[in-house]
């Protein structure tokens, strides 16, 4: 009989432990989904002009920065949004500080750099968006030839240069940055612009100086 109780009590100690199990399976349920919705998507490319691998790339870059920042740093790309500007876009888009949005339009050929004020004070946004080849990390790209390429190395090299000014105003490493790869894709880049300009200097002189001389 002592037997049979002890027996008894176990199972329904393991019935009551199944039963709270059950119980609060719901509401683990429910966090579940609610991390799931809470996911950032830092990455607005619905109209397919970033690679997968890049927008993986970029997603990544985001989500380390926003973990170690708290900082939303996202990127939109657009075939074309028609009349409407930039600003107004990225006003649709609703981010809220602290945040920096990166955002693009083939057509219209625009980029622009928005962003919080505080956050704003984190990255050079001039130096980032400068046409010049020894500053600019976007423009000058965008100019060195035609192609869906052109968008993926602008975008995926302005991205991270923007993370990694902010990260290192913080004082935080980035472990997904582009680091040294980014800067000698950079430097490879100028390389090829500035000894384009050079052949092109030394043959108008050569022109000039021929049609001088008869």
């Amino acid at each position: 009989d002592n037997r049979r109780r002890c027996y008894l009590r176990v199972v329904g100690l393991d019935a009551k432990s199944s039963f709270r199990r059950m119980k609060f399976a719901p509401v683990l349920a429910l966090m579940f989904c609610a991390n799931l919705l809470c996911a950032q998507n830092f990455v607005i490319n619905d109209d397919k002009i970033l690679s997968d691998r890049v927008s993986a790339k970029l997603q990544s870059i985001g989500e380390e920065l926003y973990e170690k920042s708290g900082i939303v740093l996202s990127v939109a790309a657009y075939e074309d949004i028609g009349e409407e500007g930039l600003s107004e876009r990225a006003k649709r888009l609703n981010f809220k500080a602290p945040y920096a949005l990166l955002i693009l339009a083939v057509k219209p050929k625009k980029i622009e750099i928005f962003a919080d004020e505080d956050t704003l004070k984190l990255f050079d946004k001039e130096q980032v968006l400068s046409p010049h080849p020894e500053s600019g990390t976007i423009l000058p790209i965008l100019v060195s030839k035609n192609g869906k390429d052109v968008y993926n190395a602008a975008i995926l090299n302005g991205y991270a240069d923007i993370a990694e000014q902010i990260a290192a105003n913080l004082g935080i490493t980035l472990v997904n940055g582009l680091g040294n790869a980014n800067k000698n894709t950079l430097n490879f880049l100028r390389a090829l612009i500035y000894g384009f300009l050079a052949v092109v200097a030394i043959f108008i002189i050569y022109k000039k100086l021929r049609a001088k001389n008869g």
